[in-house]
């Protein structure tokens, strides 16, 4: 036999040796459904409790089957599942939520409140321990829940299927082997679900124009769901104009014109749960420029505005999907409080210099000032310019100009399109 050919042979029975092993791992512990952990975030500027809703099987799982065990460090909370006999950690992850940012708002000073969160898993085969964490810092955290169950409880309830037609934008994939998108309908009537569907398509068709998704499309499926509203739009209570909505979404979220979100969760996730998926992109059907994103959360832009399906959802994306957090600031933002410049955030796209060596530091040019200065050849390069997550001072972000800064930029900079492409085969290999 030719001895290149041998070579090419054993490394082919290596590479499904190691596929079998790791795809073993899988099997071992979990089947092809999702567990999906409802729970509540409450307290207020000082204090954080978590307190357990309900456990749910869901019919599909979307997520990874590779690296189990890892984690990309994004997120302000983390959860761990470990095995109930031998302790061993068989999966875990890492997400944020509209609560932590509440704490951020003078509102959080003056009154406690809860708010629904969801994180969802491959479902158990054994008995398993759950831990809830809260981060710190960047590498530190406190342990906020635990609480264990068998899969055989028989309180484990089973998702009750929403009867709302569902429609394959693009599948390029198995989900275990792509990014599976849930795209739902908000504000559409029965009358109105073709134009959903129209909507749906052309989010999809936007986010391909950018990258690194157009790179990687061949493993980004998306599906929409067109739940029904009893009115179109959404509430926009500035106006004293509230929508009956299926998820409940409003503008003035935290009191900012703009900002567009749902404290439905569990809604949310009941209507994600007819398709696998790995990220939700909820859909607006209204012309009023917002939308609002958050990690591993959801996404979440009006469809009609003039720069919605071009620029904003894109941006609330790169939120919800990697982590990016804001680049921009303004003064009396209704979230400039988020952020101590003491301690390193963990979005990967913003530094205080705390650990900057975790960050883009290796990828700068040679030379390059810290922080770098605004002139024009500046302008077209990777720096440490200073300005970001709602604060002009304090926090840096990595390009003058950014898809996670205006609207105008023509994308992703090159850190945030790294940080992008890093979550797709994260979760795709």
């Amino acid at each position: 036999m030719n001895p290149m050919k041998k070579f090419a042979g054993f490394i082919l029975l290596l590479s499904i040796s190691c596929s079998s092993l790791f795809s073993q791992n899988y099997n071992d512990y979990f089947i092809d459904k999702a567990c999906r952990i409802d729970f509540q975030f409450c307290g207020n500027v000082t204090t954080t409790k978590a307190y357990l809703d309900k456990i749910i099987q869901e019919p599909f799982w979307g997520g990874r089957r590779m690296h189990l065990t890892n984690d990309m460090n994004l997120g302000q909370y983390r959860f761990q599942v470990l095995d109930s006999i031998s302790n061993k950690l068989i999966y875990t992850d890492g997400f944020s939520t509209l609560y932590y940012e509440w704490q951020s708002t003078p509102e959080a000073l003056l009154v406690s409140k809860s708010f629904e969160q969801s994180v969802q898993f491959p479902f158990p085969k054994k008995s398993v321990k759950v831990i809830i964490e809260n981060r710190l810092d960047f590498n530190r955290w406190e342990k906020l829940i635990q609480f264990g169950f068998s899969p055989f409880d028989k309180l484990i309830r089973k998702t009750k299927q929403e009867n709302v037609p569902v429609k394959i934008i693009c599948k390029t994939a198995s989900p275990e082997k792509a990014i599976d998108i849930a795209v739902i309908a908000e504000g559409y009537t029965v009358n109105q679900r073709a134009k959903f569907f129209r909507d749906a398509q052309h989010l999809a068709d936007n986010l391909f124009t950018h990258e690194p998704f157009a790179k990687y499309k061949s493993r980004i499926n998306i599906y929409a769901i067109a739940a029904i509203s009893v009115d179109t739009g959404v509430s926009k209570p500035q106006d004293s104009n509230w929508r009956n909505s299926a998820l409940g979404s409003n503008y003035f979220t935290f009191y900012s014109d703009r900002y567009l979100t749902t404290l439905n969760v569990f809604k949310v996730r009941d209507y994600a749960s007819l398709v696998p998926y790995d990220a939700i992109y909820i859909l607006a059907n209204t012309k009023i420029y917002g939308g609002g994103g958050i990690y591993n959360f959801y996404a979440l832009a009006s469809a009609d505005s003039k720069r919605a399906q071009t620029e904003v959802t894109v941006h609330e994306f790169g939120h919800s999907f990697a982590g990016l957090a804001d680049e921009y600031f303004y003064d009396h933002d209704a979230l400039n409080g988020m952020y101590n410049i003491k301690t390193e955030p963990w979005e990967p796209n913003i530094t205080t210099l705390v650990d900057f060596d975790a960050k883009w530091k290796s990828g700068l040019p040679v030379n390059t000032p810290i922080p770098t200065p605004l002139t024009d050849e500046n302008k077209t390069k990777i720096g440490v310019f200073e300005g970001g997550g709602y604060l002009s001072k304090g926090i840096y972000r990595p390009f003058f100009d950014c898809r996670m800064r205006t609207n105008t930029a023509k994308g992703f900079c090159p850190v945030c399109e790294k940080a992008v492409e890093k979550r797709i085969l994260f979760l795709t290999e």
